[in-house]
């Protein structure tokens, strides 16, 4: 489940014993790889905002080393130049998906006096984070400013303004790899079948909430 083990150590593993990876996408003998699309994930989180009129979208990226981080990064910026907006560097901001990093990036951003009406954030944790950060320097959610998160955890619904985001299908990825192990493990399973079980990658959906909102009438 974890990003932090090595390909290689993975590989290794499952010369010896059955493997299921979730959250990367992975090949090898024995090994079964679940993912789903990151990068379209982080589009859809980005077109919402650009839908309701937010021209300039602040993002708040992960582990810069994280394939999921990479991913959701690109999705952004598919997004803002498929809507036929210019990719400001400015807006783009490094955390490292803790809550304390969402907090220093919205304060990296205002301290710049970068302009931006909405901000995307490429984890929950990052996203409280930053409403702290808007909170404190002011600014009113979505009222000033559009906030929306990524994997939607369920106490993101217990934040005021309830955050949206884009939710991660993690019972399903987590019930689905478990029936896969469980089928590996099973004498007589036919291993032909690995090829067909090598890659599964599963969709999310953006769930729209009330952090979300308008771009102001000053266009920012």
């Amino acid at each position: 489940l974890t990003g932090r083990l090595a390909d290689s150590a993975l590989r290794s593993l499952a010369r010896k014993l059955p493997v299921v990876v979730t959250g990367r996408s992975l090949k090898a003998g024995n090994l079964v790889s679940m993912d789903f699309d990151n990068r379209e994930g982080a589009r859809q989180a980005t077109r919402h905002l650009i839908d309701l009129g937010h021209r300039r979208v602040a993002f708040i990226g992960g582990d810069p080393e994280h394939p999921d981080a990479i991913d959701r990064q690109q999705g952004y910026r598919s997004a803002v130049e498929a809507a036929g907006l210019r990719f400001d560097p400015a807006l783009v901001t490094q955390g490292n998906f803790s809550e304390h990093s969402g907090l220093l990036a919205v304060e990296r951003l205002m301290d710049s006096r970068t302009r931006f009406s909405a901000v995307f954030a490429a984890n929950d944790q990052m996203a409280i984070g930053a409403a702290l950060g808007l909170h404190r320097r002011g600014r009113r959610i979505p009222d000033d400013v559009s906030l929306v998160g990524f994997d939607d955890f369920e106490w993101m619904t217990a934040l005021r303004p309830f955050v949206s985001a884009f939710s991660q299908p993690t019972a399903r990825l987590a019930a689905e790899a478990w029936d896969i192990l469980l089928r590996q493990l099973t004498p007589g399973f036919d291993r032909t079948r690995q090829r067909d079980l090598a890659k599964i990658t599963l969709a999310g959906e953006f769930r729209i909430r009330e952090s979300s909102g308008r771009a102001p009438a000053s266009g920012a």
